[in-house]
């Protein structure tokens, strides 16, 4: 494994989506504590990124230009439909000269300043990407289906080899964007890298990073950012 060249790190939040479990009004506008859920995303990232892009829904700009005038973000693009394709808009307003990018989700606003150090330093350490994960507790069954349609256990997993994977998620610059010129989509960036061949580490996730796709996990992170202090 051969670290990046030296280079600034530049993190991607992804707000992009329109939330359709959560309600009405998109989950990353949700007050969190004293502010918003992008606003708490985004500062986290922060603190491990020389430069932010934030991504936003089409028809946003209001909300684009108050987050870099603000100075929370230094970019804000429009996402695309699919995951990857928000990725890639980010990556298109990305200096040439980025050495390593960090992509977060902006419903996990929970995520530390410690953990986005940690991945950008395990890249920085010659990884091509560095993931955060929490080991599996529950006993997990891969099922399938019979004749009749009913689910139907195939076989049972060593937890001992399972992680469940967080963001934020770092990558060598050239890697990821090598990842994505195929165009394919992914429920993770991590996920091009490796089928792309590239060497994934994975780093102790957070307890405390929950995702928040309902009002109930709005709840839980509220009680928890108070636990937090």
């Amino acid at each position: 494994m051969v670290p990046p060249a030296d280079g600034p790190v530049w993190a991607v939040v992804l707000a992009a989506g329109a939330g359709r479990r959560y309600g009405p009004q998109p989950k990353q506008y949700e007050v969190l504590g004293d502010e918003r859920v992008i606003d708490r995303s985004l500062a986290m990232a922060r603190a491990a990124a020389d430069h932010v892009v934030v991504v936003l829904a089409p028809g946003e700009q209001a909300e684009a230009d108050a987050l870099v005038e603000s100075g929370a973000a230094d970019v804000a693009v429009e996402g695309g439909a699919e995951r990857s394709d928000s990725v890639r808009a980010a990556l298109a307003v990305i200096d040439a000269d980025a050495a390593v990018i960090v992509v977060h989700d902006a419903a996990r606003p929970l995520a530390s300043p410690e953990l986005h150090q940690a991945v950008v330093a395990a890249v920085h350490a010659g990884a091509d990407a560095a993931i955060p994960g929490l080991p599996v507790t529950d006993t997990i069954k891969r099922v399938g289906h019979d004749h009749h349609g009913e689910a139907v256990v195939v076989e049972t997993l060593d937890r001992s080899e399972l992680v469940t994977v967080q963001t934020p998620q770092a990558f060598r610059a050239d890697v990821l964007r090598r990842a994505h010129a195929g165009g394919d989509d992914a429920t993770d960036d991590a996920g091009l890298v490796e089928s792309a061949g590239g060497t994934v580490v994975v780093v102790p996730g957070e307890a405390t990073n929950v995702k928040i796709t309902g009002p109930h996990d709005l709840a839980v992170a509220t009680e928890l950012l108070r636990a937090l202090g």
